[in-house]
């Protein structure tokens, strides 16, 4: 039984800086693995010439003080999530994953040849999913699935390239979401990504997955190929809790007269950025079904957390041979026949103060747009 816990020592999150995103690990613009927290709202430092500057302006005006003065003699509240709005956004980001990660815990079954074969994800102590491990005969019959995929490539290139990172801007888009009107909403999109991303990475280590282009040498990506095991697919996850998250804040909006039609365009979303990552090559159709049941269940983890979500259903996936489509894994009928199953009662989650003061600031944005 491994135990993730607060992740103290961040460090401000700079030691994440040389890091590519958790759903790829590749280098470029915005690719680290926590998003838009990384370093968001930290001063740094002033030029050389300004610091300076600064200096001897403090030692020409410090005479003008008088001994004693305090600006105020009213401290700030014990833990009080007042203070958080009064905090720079990288250090509520460090708050997030603390809260998130303390009551995950993961287990790694062995089977008959000594590897684990099966892994489960519980929080506070309550087993929330179940992922069966694929065997290498079921893998070599999914790169058959890859190789048709690539046919695709030419066309979302673009797509694939533009999401080896977090593809905030792609739901930014189909919500109509503004960086001034919609703050908490990126921040909780982001604090979700993350989430998403740390909890992929603890199911992929114990799994170790090779990925296509390993196992068949016609397999030739089009990106990088990460530096991690394959399934499940990180990017499955983290898009699949970010539409879980924004499925149910649209429904507390109440304001989007075309919300459902909003909901469906971001189910094909979630979907087509799974399924891209087959397109480019480097994961199998099975990674989709495991990503996108594990990113369901962080979204509601998340939901929990912030004090907004209902029962979790408990899943287990054993992995079969077959193509990834959003409606399949949906069905109560067709996800079972193709290896999803409810598995045990419900699972209720105890809220924290730090996702639910930044749900309430997202549910609030909604009456200002």
């Amino acid at each position: 039984m491994s135990q993730y816990g607060g992740f103290g020592g961040f460090g401000g999150f700079g030691g994440f800086g040389g890091f590519g995103g958790f759903g790829g690990f590749g280098g470029g613009t915005n690719f680290t693995g926590l998003g838009g927290f990384l370093g968001s709202e930290d001063p740094g430092g002033y030029d050389p010439a300004t610091t300076h500057g600064l200096q001897t302006t403090a030692e020409g005006l410090r005479h003008l003080t008088e001994d004693g003065d305090t600006p105020t003699n009213e401290e700030l509240g014990f833990s009080d999530p007042s203070n958080l709005s009064g905090l720079a956004t990288w250090v509520r980001g460090s708050l997030y994953v603390s809260e998130y990660l303390a009551g995950i815990s993961s287990d790694a079954m062995a089977g008959t040849g000594g590897a684990p074969d099966k892994v489960t994800l519980s929080f506070d102590g309550q087993t929330c999913l179940t992922l069966q491990r694929p065997g290498t005969d079921l893998l070599r019959s999914q790169c058959r699935l890859v190789s048709d995929y690539a046919t695709l490539r030419a066309e979302r290139s673009a797509e694939i390239t533009s999401q080896l990172g977090f593809p905030t801007p792609y739901f930014a888009m189909i919500l109509g979401l503004h960086s001034a009107q919609n703050k908490k909403t990126f921040e909780l999109i982001t604090a979700t990504q993350v989430a998403a991303a740390h909890t992929a990475m603890i199911v992929k280590n114990h799994l170790a997955i090779r990925r296509p282009d390993q196992l068949d040498a016609r397999l030739m990506p089009m990106i990088p190929t990460p530096g991690h095991g394959s399934f499940p697919s990180a990017h499955a996850t983290e898009a699949y809790a970010v539409l879980t998250v924004l499925e149910a804040l649209i429904t507390e909006w109440a304001s989007l007269s075309d919300g459902t039609q909003r909901i469906k365009a971001l189910r094909g979303l979630a979907e087509r950025i799974a399924v891209n990552r087959t397109v480019a090559g480097v994961h199998y159709p099975i990674d989709s079904w495991a990503g996108s049941a594990l990113g369901r269940i962080v979204g509601q983890v998340v939901l929990g957390r912030a004090g907004a979500g209902t029962a979790i259903q408990p899943m287990d996936y054993r992995p079969s041979d077959h193509d990834f489509f959003d409606e399949d894994q949906r069905d109560p009928e067709i996800a079972p026949e193709k290896g999803l199953t409810p598995a045990g009662d419900t699972v209720t989650l105890d809220s924290k103060p730090t996702f639910s003061w930044l749900w309430d600031g997202a549910v609030r944005e909604a009456q200002k747009a």
